[in-house]
């Protein structure tokens, strides 16, 4: 049998098959996106940090781009666990959109920490009985009225707060408390790392060598969290930051949940002002010239607020990157303000 293959038989295959041929050829790059779809690694959200900008605030500018870029690539503030930085400034959006947007990311249990500022919310205006305009509630308790049980509580002696589960976190591993750094147990740290790895069948420690290394990014990161836990008990200490109270009540006035939800990153323009540069709102501010009281436009970050985002899918303790991302923007708005 004469099996030769001729340019006259592959052209002949060619135009009676070649509809075979593409549709093969489909198929089996079809089959091999989806093999590598279902067996990549997926980002979880545990190695995703993202930052909320509320829409009563500027966009983001300059300012925050570097801030933001650098604590991630440059100065490197997370734990070896944070491998995608994101932002959601909702001020683009527009405050219609900003709202269905923000309860989307909720539903899905995207974000980290939202920066919003304790001032007069518009939309609550109303006339009182003099005729002046007054406002129900500010932009954080409007938020907070919605979102509360998305939040921790920041009060560092709520039981079930942030930091309280951040001590006790700490405290599996330092045998003589946080408070001693030279108290860390190694030995702890690397078998909760190896017993976490194997759990969650994490393929990015499968040789000997890739999780030796995993063990040392671990310590890292447990001494990353206990020295961020002391950085910010000193700031709340010399009242560098201080912590506000919110109250959800019924209609008749019944309390249904209060707690110090609120940081206010900048209780104090003299410490943290030139936070502005970073996070800002635009307002009004009174001046005298020439013996008459004048109104200008200023851009300021008074009383502006972290509020830490608590969602079930997140491992607890790596939950605690908000607070290295808080301190370091607090660290540089002193560090600024001051030069």
């Amino acid at each position: 049998m004469d099996a030769k293959i001729t340019k006259q038989r592959l052209a002949r295959i060619l135009s009676y098959d070649w509809i075979k041929i593409v549709a093969l050829a489909v198929a089996a790059v079809f089959l091999w996106t989806l093999i590598f779809t279902m067996t990549a690694t997926r980002i979880t959200a545990a190695q995703q940090f993202t930052v909320f900008n509320y829409y009563s605030n500027d966009s983001l500018g300059d300012g925050f781009s570097a801030s933001y870029s650098n604590a991630f690539s440059r100065d490197k503030i997370f734990s070896y666990e944070v491998i995608e930085t994101n932002t959601n400034d909702l001020r683009i959006s527009g405050e219609d959109m900003a709202a269905s947007m923000l309860e989307t990311r909720v539903a899905v249990e995207e974000g980290d920490v939202m920066l919003i500022p304790d001032i007069p919310d518009t939309a609550s205006a109303y006339t009182d009985d003099n005729g002046n305009t007054q406002y129900a509630y500010s932009y954080m308790q409007g938020f907070f009225n919605r979102y509360y049980l998305y939040l921790y509580e920041l009060d560092p002696e709520a039981e079930n707060g942030y930091f309280k589960q951040m001590e006790a976190f700490l405290n599996g591993f330092y045998v003589n408390g946080y408070e001693q750094a030279d108290s860390l147990d190694e030995g702890k740290v690397e078998a909760a790392f190896k017993a976490r790895i194997k759990a969650n069948k994490d393929k990015r420690f499968k040789k000997e060598a890739q999780i030796a290394q995993g063990v040392q990014d671990e310590l890292a990161r447990i001494k990353k969290y206990r020295d961020a836990l002391v950085e910010f008990y000193g700031y709340l200490t010399d009242g560098t930051v201080t912590l506000t109270t919110l109250t959800l009540t019924d209609a008749d006035g019944n309390i249904l949940r209060e707690g110090k939800y609120g940081l206010n990153l900048c209780p104090n323009e003299g410490k943290t002002g030139e936070l502005k540069k970073v996070f800002s709102y635009t307002t009004k501010e009174s001046y005298e010239e020439n013996g008459e009281t004048k109104e200008r436009t200023i851009s300021t970050a008074k009383n502006m607020h972290a509020m830490f985002f608590k969602f079930s899918g997140v491992e607890k303790s790596f939950e605690y990157e908000t607070l290295l991302y808080v301190n370091y923007i607090v660290r540089n708005a002193i560090a600024a303000t001051q030069a």
